[in-house]
């Protein structure tokens, strides 16, 4: 994910979150990120513990699919490149997650995106799970966390 676009994004505006193994994330709106072991500093308007939702998400990865960018909606016909709404769905869209144009923006080719699924799920999506390979040996981290973003299906029609 492209933490640094993330930060400048959203200036001191984030709120810095901390897990229970002292890991620190970065979030505003619905996206949360991984803070790099390489950053000492960031600037945020509070530092808070993780929420519970968001940390079962991080903690049950292995209950996600993966998925992929299914197609991109535009909500009105004149509208701007970043009210574009992107649906990520898994195999055979048996489940489908909608994000904003700017959490969309955040996601890198190489990351692995996934989907957490609740085993109670309907065909929604929980949120999409960011994850960055390592090696083929190594399995992959989640770095970040994306919720989705209230779309009316209507706007497909």
């Amino acid at each position: 994910m492209k933490f640094q676009k993330f930060v400048k994004s959203i200036g001191s505006d984030g709120i810095i979150y901390v897990r229970k193994n002292d890991e620190r994330w970065l979030a505003s709106g619905t996206a949360f990120m991984k803070i790099p072991d390489n950053i000492k500093s960031i600037t945020a308007k509070e530092i808070l513990s993780m929420p519970d939702y968001v940390e079962s998400v991080i903690n049950y990865d292995s209950f996600t699919d993966p998925c992929e960018l299914h197609k991109a909606i535009m909500p009105t016909p004149t509208g701007a490149i970043r009210d574009c709404i992107r649906i990520y769905a898994t195999e055979n869209a048996l489940n489908t997650i909608a994000i904003c144009n700017n959490d969309y923006s955040l996601i890198e080719k190489k990351d692995q995106v996934e989907m957490y699924v609740r085993i109670d799920a309907t065909t929604e999506g929980k949120a999409l799970v960011i994850k960055k390979p390592k090696t083929l040996e190594e399995e992959a981290i989640t770095i970040g966390v994306i919720f989705p973003t209230r779309y009316d299906e209507q706007e497909d029609k």
